[in-house]
């Protein structure tokens, strides 16, 4: 018998690297172009893209039966609500407190899938997780975020946007693991598109018309670009295609390497310096990963094991 999950997923690690990456772009994007503008004009790019790529490679984009609002709602879910609660979140939040908080999603998905039955729950595999989530908490406390206790009302509203945006994001994942079984991630991602026009059009659709996009620099347009490219296109099909390799929940753990490679990013690029403990929390995101993975792995290997019906299947 043979396992049908993977330990370690190359499209996960791809776009773990576009996403760290991300957060270098958006900031100087931000300098120039409003939060709103980025939203609507990414995504609107992102689709026409993704169209052209599916089309080049002959994949259709007729949904099955029954499966147009379940590819809708996952859009309207991860590409247009949560897009728009993190994007207001982190213009809100510090970018420490806002990583602490979105870090989040690897403890929150994993309850989800086993409260609708389509993952076992290992409480292993949340451990992993728990220590994962501390080197997360190192690296943005390394980069001297700023405490709750000290926080304006304007950064208490951010992080809780950002939290609520964690709990949108894990829910879409679960949503959008079954459909991986019956189309490509490339098809999951461009049929459920329009799903987040009722939410982006009225988000961004102002702020777009109204950016003064011939004075944009060169350096906000090559990030501009990266981030339609690298860390909307080919971050979003290697994110669905990790999905359906290692399932939800070790798919998320992947999202801890995020903050620690934003961190890096800004060291390498920006030349901010990173401290001793964010190297300290780096190598415990490394452990927390690996230990979670593996304990999911084995926990998948035992359900294989035990259940027949999968074993024919595998």
């Amino acid at each position: 018998m043979r396992s049908r999950l993977k330990l370690l997923s190359i499209p996960l690690v791809i776009t773990m690297l576009a996403w760290g990456f991300n957060f270098v772009s958006v900031k100087l994007v931000y300098r120039e172009l409003a939060p709103e503008a980025l939203a609507l004009s990414r995504f609107l790019l992102m689709w026409g893209l993704l169209v052209i790529w599916c089309r080049v490679r002959g994949e259709s984009l007729k949904p099955l039966p029954g499966d147009g609002w379940r590819l809708l709602a996952v859009g309207f879910v991860t590409m247009g609500l949560y897009m728009v609660l993190f994007l207001t979140g982190i213009h809100n939040t510090s970018a420490g407190e806002g990583a602490i908080v979105l870090a989040t999603v690897p403890l929150i998905t994993p309850l989800l899938a086993a409260l609708i039955g389509q993952e076992v729950f290992s409480a292993t595999a949340l451990g992993g997780a728990l220590v994962a989530f501390g080197g997360v908490v190192c690296v943005a406390l390394g980069a001297g975020a700023p405490g709750p206790l000290s926080a304006p009302v304007e950064l208490w509203l951010g992080d809780a946007v950002i939290l609520a945006s964690a709990f949108v994001w894990a829910f879409g994942i679960v949503m959008t693991r079954p459909l991986l079984t019956r189309y490509s991630p490339a098809q999951v991602l461009t049929m459920s598109m329009p799903g987040a026009l009722p939410i982006l059009l009225p988000f961004g659709l102002r702020a777009t018309l109204d950016a003064n996009w011939s004075h944009l620099s060169a350096t906000a347009w090559a990030n501009f670009t990266q981030i339609v490219v690298l860390s909307g296109v080919v971050a979003f099909i290697g994110f669905n295609a990790g999905l359906r390799q290692v399932g939800a929940s070790a798919a998320t753990l992947y999202q801890f390497f995020v903050p620690a490679l934003a961190a890096f990013f800004s060291y390498a690029i920006l030349g901010q310096t990173l401290a001793p403990l964010q190297w300290v929390g780096f190598a415990v995101v490394l452990v927390g990963v690996a230990w979670g993975s593996i304990a999911r792995q084995r926990a998948n290997a035992a359900l294989l094991a035990e259940s027949p019906a999968v074993q024919a299947e595998s």
